[in-house]
């Protein structure tokens, strides 16, 4: 779209005639090639384009004179003029003064129109735009803490990310697609989610990335954006081809090169990099909505998956989580509780499993390797370095709470394979307490006999844990 001054005015009545009579003059306003783009509207919000002034105050007499005819108030406080800079003029244009009925208009330098800030540029637009979706997430999540939508101490953290997706995720992406946000502002979009996720299932910042979206089930932001962009454009695509948008987007597709700006020409990268049919071949032949709707997400999906299983991959600190069972759309089976009646206290339990099974659960050997004056040692036994190993396996301190827990642990796995947990090697125990889908990998993680073996580990991790405190907290005495 070329740059101009336009003028969002909100009304309180149908706008459709008003187009109609504005953009039957062809020759006022902006144009993109031979389409006329001079008025703009959804519902009773109108965005009135030029790049003459003179020509953008006739729009607006337009609009004020339908307004008196047809008997209803043009917003005052939502009429303004928003000039808009473009990105190869150097020297700033004088500003305008436009009259809304012989009233001056304010000229701003950002406004709000259909959710999205609208600011002098497409780069400013993008930063106000991201900003304002994180600070209404943000506020929308503080608003669901009452509800207990926060770490150890509340909901569960399949019910507390079921609550973020229904609740948080349409306001952080809300308007994205259209405006196609740069790297920068995906970034702090991402930042966002992940501290959102980390914090919900009690992990801590330094958890590695790729295990937030294999334990949730989420998808990154960009993948999200992607998603709605790719079915806003098959929207355009169904329409008729005398419509707007439609026109616009033959238009730019033949005339651009790669190197345009355009939002087609985003989504005609978009398109290649899910190898989905081209997008001159959607527009002759549109799909049906819910026929694209599961194409597009099956591309989708399919490419993240990949992309964080390689990444999840190169991380040594995974090493014992299955990283190859994740699903986007679905739960990571060690964030499956559902079998007690004290949810609360299995939600805690929880926390210390998935510190473990991520490598950010601080033991001395980790310890060491950041602080000053401290020893490999473990402090409860002095007999060893306090590995992952030492902690589940080997501290005599910690035998007596272990040995119960292994008891049922055998019994479970003779029902699963016919193993002797005893006899097997540590490697093996410990993937076993972990993430025992990994080690018998035919195994689905909601079968009956897993989700019991899930909870037993969880009891005895939680029980490791407070005993090791609690002996470290009287030998500190």
């Amino acid at each position: 779209m070329r740059q101009g001054s336009y003028t969002v005015a909100s009304t309180k009545n149908d706008t459709i005639p008003l187009l109609v009579t504005v953009q039957m003059m062809s020759e006022t306003g902006c144009t993109i090639g031979e389409t006329s783009v001079n008025a703009i509207a959804c519902a009773d919000d109108v965005a009135l384009m030029s790049e003459n002034p003179a020509e953008l105050q006739l729009l607006i007499n337009i609009a004020a004179e339908y307004s008196q005819n047809h008997h209803y108030l043009l917003q005052p406080q939502k009429s303004v003029v928003l000039q808009i800079e473009p990105s190869n003029r150097k020297k700033q244009s004088k500003s305008v003064n436009l009259t809304l009925n012989e009233n001056p208009m304010p000229v701003v330098d950002k406004s709000p129109h259909l959710g999205i800030l609208r600011s002098t540029s497409s780069k400013n637009s993008q930063n106000e735009t991201t900003d304002q979706n994180i600070t209404k997430s943000r506020r929308a999540a503080y608003s669901l803490m009452s509800a207990g939508l926060h770490g150890e101490n509340g909901l569960d953290p399949i019910t507390s990310l079921h609550l973020i997706k229904t609740f948080i995720q349409p306001i952080l992406t809300y308007g994205l697609e259209v405006i196609l946000p740069t790297s920068s502002n995906l970034l702090k979009l991402e930042k966002f989610q992940k501290q959102l996720l980390k914090r919900i299932m009690s992990l801590p910042i330094c958890t590695p990335d790729p295990s937030i979206y294999i334990l949730s089930g989420f998808l990154p932001i960009e993948a999200q954006i992607d998603q709605k962009a790719l079915i806003l454009f098959n929207n355009i695509c169904r329409q008729d081809n005398s419509n707007l948008e439609k026109k616009l987007a033959i238009r730019q597709l033949t005339v651009k090169d790669q190197s345009s700006n355009s939002w087609f020409i985003s989504i005609k990268k978009m398109i290649f990099k899910y190898g989905l049919p081209s997008p001159l071949q959607l527009l002759n032949c549109a799909p049906k909505k819910f026929q694209w709707k599961r194409t597009v997400q099956i591309a989708v999906y399919k490419y993240w998956k990949e992309a964080i299983i390689s990444s999840g991959k190169s991380y040594m600190s995974l090493r014992h989580l299955n990283i190859d069972a994740y699903n986007p759309g679905e739960f990571h089976h060690l964030l499956d509780i559902n079998t007690t009646n004290d949810p609360t206290r299995e939600t805690t339990r929880l926390a210390i499993k998935l510190k473990l099974v991520t490598g950010t659960y601080i033991l001395q050997n980790k310890r060491f390797r950041y602080t000053e004056n401290e020893t490999p040692i473990c402090k409860l036994c002095d007999q060893g370095d306090e590995t992952l190993c030492h902690f589940l396996l080997d501290c005599q301190i910690l035998e007596p709470i272990r040995q119960k827990y292994f008891h049922q642990i055998d019994e479970i796995l003779h029902l699963i394979s016919k193993d002797n947990f005893r006899t097997l090697s540590s490697h093996d125990k410990i993937q076993i307490i972990l993430d025992c889908t990994l080690h018998y990998t035919g195994l689905k993680g909601n079968s009956e006999n897993i989700v019991k073996l899930d909870a037993i580990c969880r009891q005895m991790s939680y029980a490791l844990h407070i005993a090791r405190y609690r002996s470290l907290d009287i030998k500190r005495k």
